[in-house]
């Protein structure tokens, strides 16, 4: 029986420097600021995911909390393999729960730090300084917008035009 506990500290052990060498490397390309917008690693939320400039602030946020969890998770997997019998386990369970702990109000940090990041309104391009569209005044020589950008206005009446805006007015 006691073969069977030291194998299960084994694999727990393995796991815990698996998700612990996975949160350092997460924690240290969100402090870089390298770590690019993706689906599944680092902090995602609907605020996150809206801009690349959010997601990065997010995870540089909570880099430093996503470091210190792959930190719990390499102690515990130490203790896991140090500690014999169903203690190993324990201290295993532990340091998963206290890193998952940490990983949630880290994150909920760096959602509110997201959040506060002001929302790219986009616009057409042609007076809002936004590089994404094109220029409006190229699709349609016709349509309301076709005078957009041959003007420096400074201030683009026409953004619901330019976006794209399908809603009445």
């Amino acid at each position: 029986m006691l073969w069977v506990v030291n194998a299960v500290s084994v694999a727990v052990a393995v796991l815990l420097f698996v998700l612990a060498g996975l949160w350092a490397v997460v924690g240290i390309r969100g402090l870089r600021g390298t770590l690019p917008r993706n689906r599944w690693i680092g902090v995602r939320s609907a605020e996150t995911m809206r801009s690349d400039e959010a997601f990065r602030i997010a995870n540089r946020i909570a880099g430093p909390g996503t470091l210190g969890a792959g930190l719990i998770l390499a102690l515990g997997g130490i203790a896991t393999l140090a500690v014999p019998g169903g203690w190993a386990l324990a201290f295993g369970l532990v340091a998963l729960v206290a890193a998952l702990v940490v990983i949630g109000l880290v994150s909920g940090i760096g959602v509110r730090a997201a959040a506060a990041v002001p929302v790219d309104d986009g616009g057409c391009s042609c007076c809002s300084g936004d590089e994404a569209h094109s220029h409006a005044a190229d699709e349609d020589p016709s349509g309301p917008a076709a005078d957009c950008g041959t003007s420096s206005c400074g201030a683009c009446s026409l953004r619901g035009v330019c976006a794209g805006d399908s809603t009445p007015a």
